[in-house]
Formats: structure tokens, C-alpha cells, sequence
């Protein structure tokens, strides 16, 4: 299952995750940096984030704190948490309304995984597929937590008779999934697919939700360029290099690879074929952040070059020269006029 871009999702989908977190007393912003994420991650829950660094996060915490955190993380409103997702659950009168709307605008929450809602008699079945290689364990714990989301639609408020008919998803590879039944209250089977399949009844699906409906004042229609980029792979990277340069350094080849779900050779083999290079992409980011901050304010240019991480006004002089051909004070006055 071989990628082509970097797969990117919303940092939304691990507030629910750093909510459980910070209401345990866990050191939020020490777990994000172990995670590879800086602190000011949390102020934007559209930001683009690599899938992998989701998934590990996940999985790091459950090495820690138990193999069903998936579950135990997510309250009976956790698919609000999930931004523009929750928006569109609640603008919906149902769960069949709400899974409608949420599968049309999935392809904007991230890159490569795929929900769809299908009906049959009875009922509707919600899956969920990541287009990733991940291991057996890895799986398990995702998937466990994107069952949970799918039922928080149908639980959120706390009415009887709300649990799905069978859960399918991929089992632990020792302890299977006796694990999880306790959670959900239904049949937990495992996949044959390798997707999450999660059933309602039309009973359950059809039931209006009773908290006001909050209209939707505009369509979920921009985004997904933010999640694909330019459908390259040196489009997707661009994608994220701004929060991967805010947590100081640069990412390396090899942390990248792990991102795109390939090796260190086929990642540089791709860019070189779309005449890039991943020390050109930050060269490139550098600048351009370099010029913004630069032209924006009045700030000192010494503390432009401690803001991006140089030692000294002279190295970061040096860069903006090789940028630009102006020096630093050049630049502003020629794009400021002042």
C-alpha cells in the first residue's frame, strides 16, 4: 500500500485524545513534545498534521496507559471535539443525517483514510479504512478509537437503546478482542477487510437528536488542498514544514520517510523526480518566513534571527543575502517603503 503524498490529517483528531490527557493530570505540552509536536499545536485544531505522528501518539499512550485507551478516551460528546466534524454533526437533526454529511466531507479531515456510509435493510453500516501500512497492535488501538468517535454520534446524549448492532475491526495480535466488548455493548468481531465496520439499526439511526440543531452557516467545501497539497509529494511536506520548524531544528530525511510511510531512498528518488529535495523545501520555508517576518512588523532584526533560530544577526544576514541578495534592513525598506 504505497503512498504518493505525505498522509496528513487534521490535528483535531487527537483533541480527544489530549483533552483525556490534560483532565488526568498528564503534562500536555511534555507529551506533545515527545510526540514531535510543539505546544502551540493545540490553537489550531485544522492544522495539518502527519497521520503517522496521530497514530504513534496514540499508540504511545496506550503502551502506557492500556491497550483500550482508544475507547476510554473518547466521552459521550467526543466527536464534537473533532472540529469542522463536529460542526456538521451538530448541524444535523439525525445520526443518519450527521453520517451523511461527515462522509462527504471526510476527504477534507485527512488525506488517506476513507468513511463511508452504506444502507441495507434495517439499518446502515459506517466504515472506516486507512489507506496506510500499519502493524496488527497499531491498528487496534486506531481503529478502537475511530469506533468509539462513530458511536459517540448515536450516544452523545445520553439516550438508552443507543449502541450499534456489531463491531468489526482488526484484533490484538494476542489478546484478540474480548478487550473491547465491555465498551461497546454489542457483538466485537474482527474484520475481514481490514476496515472498521460499525452497524446501526434504522431505529437508532433515524431517532432525533434532542439538543437544538446549530444551523451550519456555510458548506465544508475548502480544505482538502490544505490535506493534499498540490498532489505532490513535495506539495504535501510544504504542507506541514511550519509546524515541524516550530518545534526548533529541522526534520531530518529519515523522520520525514517514516511520515510518508516509505524509505529514506524512495523518499529522496520521488522528490528528485519532482525536481525537489526536502533541504531545498526548508531552504524554501525559511525564506519565505524569513521575508514575511521581515515585512510585517518593525521588529528588530536580531530578534527576526533569535525567532528563527540563528545564533547571530550575521549568520541570519548571510541567509537573507542568499535569499534575496538584500540584506535584511535592504529587504524591509524595499518592501515596506519605509
Amino acid at each position: 500500500m504505497a503512498t504518493t503524498t505525505l498522509p496528513l490529517v487534521r490535528a483535531s483528531a487527537a483533541f480527544p485524545l489530549m483533552i483525556w490527557l490534560r483532565d488526568n493530570g498528564h503534562p500536555l505540552d511534555r507529551v506533545l513534545q515527545d510526540a514531535g509536536l510543539p505546544p502551540a499545536f493545540v490553537a489550531d485544531p485544522d492544522q495539518p498534521i502527519p497521520l503517522r505522528t496521530a497514530i504513534e501518539f496514540l499508540h504511545s499512550v496506550a503502551r502506557a496507559e492500556g491497550l483500550d485507551i482508544g475507547c476510554r478516551v473518547v466521552t459521550p460528546d467526543g466527536i464534537d471535539q473533532l472540529g469542522f466534524i463536529g460542526v456538521l454533526v451538530r448541524a444535523s437533526q439525525t445520526p443518519r443525517e450527521a453520517f451523511q454529511l461527515v462522509t462527504r466531507a471526510f476527504f477534507h479531515h485527512g488525506s488517506h483514510g476513507m468513511l463511508t456510509f452504506t444502507p441495507h435493510a434495517g439499518g446502515a453500516t459506517v466504515r472506516h479504512v486507512f489507506r496506510v501500512p500499519l502493524d496488527a497492535e497499531a491498528l487496534f488501538v486506531a481503529q478502537q478509537f475511530i469506533t468509539a468517535l462513530i458511536v459517540s454520534v448515536v450516544t452523545r446524549e445520553g439516550q438508552d437503546g443507543s449502541a450499534p448492532e456489531r463491531v468489526e475491526l482488526t484484533p490484538h495480535p494476542v489478546l484478540g478482542l474480548t478487550l473491547l466488548e465491555p465498551h461497546f455493548g454489542c457483538p466485537v468481531c474482527p474484520t475481514l477487510t481490514g476496515a472498521v465496520a460499525v452497524t446501526f439499526s434504522d431505529q437508532v439511526l433515524d431517532r432525533p437528536f434532542s439538543q437544538r440543531r446549530v444551523p451550519l452557516d456555510q458548506q465544508v467545501t475548502e480544505g482538502s488542498g490544505a490535506i493534499r497539497g498540490d498532489g505532490t509529494l513535495a506539495g504535501s511536506i510544504r504542507t506541514i514544514l511550519p509546524l515541524l520548524l516550530a518545534r526548533g531544528g529541522e526534520p531530518t530525511l529519515a523522520e520525514m520517510a517514516r511520515f510518508a510511510f516509505m524509505s529514506t531512498r524512495t523518499l529522496q528518488r520521488r522528490l528528485t523526480a519532482e525536481g525537489s529535495s526536502l533541504s531545498r523545501l526548508i531552504e524554501q520555508e525559511r525564506s519565505a518566513r524569513a521575508v514575511a517576518l521581515l515585512t510585517a512588523s518593525t521588529t528588530r532584526v536580531q530578534e527576526v534571527a533569535a525567532e528563527m533560530g540563528y545564533g547571530s544577526g550575521a549568520s541570519f544576514t548571510r541567509a537573507v543575502r542568499r535569499w534575496t541578495s538584500a540584506p535584511p534592513t535592504r529587504l524591509r525598506k524595499d518592501r515596506t517603503g519605509d
